[in-house]
């Protein structure tokens, strides 16, 4: 895979671990570095609790040199707050800045945020024209192709992008309202990369090389993002490479492999948050690391029930070992 410029910040490879509100926390993050991701994004935060100075917040935009690479997501609906919370970002130290303008939860939408903007091309210039004014770092935005299905909104907000001094553009591949299922509609992101003079990442429903295939093979394409797919499968970033510099595909992860991520990342999340706090964490991803392994609703069951680190280690132990 090749290397990417985006602005001036150099990345090793085009293969992105993608923002995920609740996921993309400092512990997955450096699991999916040391797997091979090129660039990894923080969690999609909101640019007014920025402003507010939410403690909360500001904990989702810790940063460590070995995960650099960093995007830190902000989202908003309007240009104030968004300019300065990519002056915050900019100060807590994130290599690159992204606007989110793509989520679809409708919390996000009741406030003109979110995937809500792209139907207001204007108010998207002028807050892309006052984030990229406001900051040194270069900017960059994740969209959705449209609203609905059969919409393809993505063309006229790359055409904005590019005006206003965007460094690169991802572009989900799925109207707003499918959310995270269904198909991507590859035809409209094929639309979205013709003529584009900035980097376009593909994203939306990327779980293996052949999918990622399909999306690298459209001309334009910059590269690619995973989401979901890369949660307690992070050797996808290596398995994605290797298949594109040698055309042969690496194993799946075996369930042992799948116990010593979750190990890890447990001890990530008890080392940043605190045991307590990082046991409670790890029962909203743990179900991506056991969902294939015989009695996993058992497994999942035990670990939502666990509030001492060494009751978690002694059952990793045990599945390692099966």
């Amino acid at each position: 895979m090749s290397k990417l410029l985006i602005g001036n910040i150099k990345v090793n490879n085009n293969i992105f671990l993608a923002p995920m509100a609740g996921l993309t926390d400092l512990p997955l993050r450096l699991l999916a570095k040391q797997d091979g991701a090129g660039l990894v994004y923080t969690e999609m935060v909101s640019a007014k609790a920025l402003v507010y100075r939410d403690k909360k917040t500001k904990k989702l935009l810790t940063i460590l040199d070995e995960e650099r690479p960093v995007s830190a997501q902000i989202v908003g609906g309007d240009s104030y707050s968004m300019s300065e919370a990519a002056k915050i970002v900019q100060d807590l130290g994130a290599d690159i800045v992204d606007i989110n303008l793509g989520c679809p939860v409708r919390k996000i939408a009741k406030a003109g945020a979110g995937a809500k903007l792209l139907a207001n091309e204007k108010l998207v210039s002028k807050i892309l024209e006052s984030v990229v004014k406001s900051v040194k770092i270069p900017v960059t935005i994740k969209i959705r192709i449209g609203l609905l299905p059969e919409q393809n909104v993505a063309p006229g907000i790359i055409k904005i992008a590019q005006d206003c001094g965007i460094k690169m553009v991802a572009v989900h591949a799925r109207p707003a309202s499918q959310g995270h299922s269904g198909t991507p509609d590859l035809n409209a992101f094929a639309q979205s990369c013709d003529g584009a003079k900035i980097p376009i990442i593909g994203n939306g429903g990327i779980i293996n090389e052949e999918i990622a295939l399909e999306f690298l093979k459209i001309p334009n394409c910059a590269g690619i993002m995973i989401g979901h797919g890369a949660v307690g499968n992070y050797s996808i970033f290596r398995r994605i490479e290797e298949f594109f510099k040698t055309g042969k595909k690496l194993s799946l992860p075996t369930q042992k492999e799948k116990i010593k991520w979750l190990k890890q990342h447990v001890i990530y999340s008890t080392e940043f948050y605190g045991e307590k706090k990082g046991l409670v964490l790890m029962r909203k991803v743990a179900h991506y690391y056991v969902k294939d392994m015989p009695n996993a609703a058992k497994i999942r069951g035990e670990i939502n029930s666990m509030t001492i680190l060494e009751d978690f280690n002694n059952l990793l132990n045990i599945l390692i070992d099966t």
